[in-house]
């Protein structure tokens, strides 16, 4: 079995080595198809997780809401982090009606003011509150507040609140309109709870809805909703991506199968003379299939290796050029590369392998 498979392995490297420049064409065109295989796919998972931390930067993208009048368990932040795990943002929000010194009311919301400032990324805010006496203030709201060298009062209740104007907020939306405090400040002078969670969730448009799905168990009679402009946005971006970049890897595999089809078909027709001594000196069909499959399967794995690191300089070299951000090496793209080298060598080499079980050593050897 030794001598034989000495043999097999020495007639396997002089038919990659030792017959002219068909096998280097084959490899050429195998290792282009892996090269764009490799860029396409890094592309796609590189910029497909770039795309879902950039979104994450838009604010949350689900809302936990209690019912009418009523506030969210006392351990919800906990109960949510721990199904969305440690890489989640959650700030909880809870709201009143004050009264300013001048007797106008104002909308005051008790929140976490550092998973604000990092959930909500896009707001200007000309400075963050670092104490409990300090308040974010909208920019439209704080002509109304009647401030003073820099401080107001508020009255919820019959209950007073003095605080310090330490930021302004500006959004172009409903947060201009309100105060915001720290929420233990805010309990301890309302002693109303948070109403309402703002979640940013990681993972794909099918992760958060998964997780959406389990806070939706977790939390019955709990309003949880999706930020549906964000998730469709997002989902509507990466499916974009996903099309073009399969599209245009099914275009160069097919391609490149034409091209290695007809390079092996080339290479049975002018091997037939020794494929038919092999028969006629005792070798099995099995054996010379084995030994054609062998080649072909040989220059895709080395195919798929150069064209891997090749794909990975590419796909890094675009990823900097039009998005600014360097796309590592995935090496979770090296087995999907090597499968597909070595199923369009496969495909292509069917025909020919076909071929090799039609040919007949009396015939060939005669000359006809």
């Amino acid at each position: 079995m030794s001598v034989r498979a000495s043999m097999f392995f020495h007639v396997l490297e002089r038919g990659l080595l030792g017959r002219g420049n068909r096998p280097l064409i084959a490899f050429i065109a195998l290792t282009v198809a892996s090269t764009m295989i490799t860029a396409m796919l890094s592309l796609y998972y590189g910029l497909e997780n770039k795309l879902n931390r950039d979104f994450r930067s838009y604010g949350a993208n689900v809302t936990l809401a209690a019912p009418d009048g009523q506030t969210l368990p006392t351990d919800v932040v906990s109960r949510a982090h721990s199904i969305l795990g440690p890489d989640a943002i959650v700030a909880p929000f809870a709201f009143a009606i004050a009264h300013t010194t001048g007797g106008e009311a104002v909308v005051v919301a008790g929140t976490e003011i550092p998973q604000i400032q990092r959930l909500d990324t896009w707001w200007s805010v000309s400075r963050w509150p670092n104490n409990g006496d300090e308040a974010l203030v909208g920019v439209r709201v704080e002509s109304h507040l009647g401030i003073n060298q820099g401080s107001f009062d508020l009255d919820f209740a019959g209950r007073k609140l003095h605080v310090k104007n330490f930021g302004t907020v500006k959004t172009g939306s409903e947060e201009e309109d309100r105060v915001y405090i720290p929420l233990s400040t805010f309990e301890s002078w309302t002693e109303i709870g948070p109403s309402l969670l703002e979640i940013s969730a990681p993972g794909s448009r099918d992760q958060i809805t998964t997780a959406i799905s389990q806070l939706q168990l977790a939390f019955p009679g709990v309003q949880v909703r999706p930020v549906r402009q964000l998730l469709q946005a997002q989902g509507a971006v990466v499916s974009r991506m996903r099309s073009v970049m399969l599209a245009s890897t099914l275009l160069i595999a097919l391609t490149v199968a034409l091209c290695v089809f007809s390079t092996l078909t080339s290479s049975v027709l002018e091997r037939r003379r020794d494929f038919a001594v092999m028969k006629a000196i005792g070798s099995s069909q099995v054996t010379v299939n084995a030994l054609f499959a062998g080649e072909a399967l040989t220059i895709a794995l080395c195919a798929a290796l150069t064209g891997y690191i090749l794909g990975s300089g590419i796909a890094a070299w675009i990823s900097q050029a039009n998005f600014h951000a360097v796309v590592m090496p995935q090496l979770s793209v090296l087995p999907l590369v090597i499968l597909a080298d070595v199923a369009l060598a496969l495909l292509a080499a069917t025909v020919p392998l076909a071929r090799l079980q039609r040919i007949e050593p009396a015939g060939i050897l005669k000359g006809e």
